[in-house]
């Protein structure tokens, strides 16, 4: 989450030493932002390191027993064997992720404001490239409980960049996703820890292979509705 591409537009304006009438996004944004990513990141953290620590083969086995959980194709104990691993690699990739978005949502806020500065003394935009993809990821984030969020996230980056709608909208519609590789990381190396350690391998390398196939197909359908949404913008506003 860095903001380094301060000026899109042609030319620079005089400047007051304010960033009045070219900061589309006030900086109340940013922090509000920063904190709510922070915030989420140090719950992550918080989590995994407790299920790292806490969760261990005798208590998979507990709620395997009284949940009456059923697994397709391994019997209850390999369940057991594999639950050990897999819930080690996926705690610590809820951590990693946590760590990861608290770095992030602390550089953000930082680059915003040596930005900001910048244009003040300077003048141009604060409507950035990368800034305005990340405003775009956090409104799909928002709104995600809609089908096809990603198209309102691509839509704002593009209003707010104001050029580039198809590939601000694509890369705001990929954001959330590349944070989310850590832990998507882990749970691929879960599954293949698990299923080595009952002795099915091969079978995990499938199932991992069908998840990471699912995630591409994921990506590609986000950055789509995204550079969909900033086409819309591009076209019609």
């Amino acid at each position: 989450m860095t903001d380094v591409d301060t000026v899109h537009d042609a030319g620079r304006p005089t400047t007051d030493g304010s960033t009045d009438g070219r900061d589309p996004v006030p900086a109340a944004v940013d922090w509000l932002l920063g904190i709510m990513t922070g915030l989420i990141g140090l719950v992550l953290t918080a989590v995994g390191a407790a299920m790292y620590v806490r969760v261990d083969q005798a208590l998979i086995a507990d709620i395997i027993a009284s949940e009456e959980v059923e697994i397709n194709g391994i019997t209850p104990a390999e369940a057991v064997t594999a639950g050990g691993p897999f819930v080690d690699w996926f705690a610590a990739g809820l951590a990693v992720t946590g760590l990861v978005l608290v770095v992030a949502a602390a550089a953000f806020v930082v680059a915003r404001r040596r930005t900001r500065s910048r244009v003040a003394r300077e003048g141009g935009t604060t409507a950035t490239f990368r800034a305005c993809a990340i405003y775009g990821a956090a409104v799909t984030a928002l709104v995600s409980f809609i089908p096809g969020a990603s198209v309102a996230g691509g839509g704002a980056a593009a209003y707010l960049y104001g050029d580039s709608g198809l590939r601000i909208g694509a890369v705001a519609g990929l954001v959330g996703w590349v944070l989310s590789v850590p832990l998507l990381v882990a749970v691929a190396g879960g599954f293949l820890a698990g299923a080595d350690a009952i002795g099915q391998l091969a079978g995990g390398a499938v199932l991992v292979g069908i998840i990471v196939v699912g995630e591409l197909i994921t990506l590609a359908i986000n950055a789509g509705l995204g550079a969909a949404g900033g086409w819309l913008v591009d076209r019609f506003l």
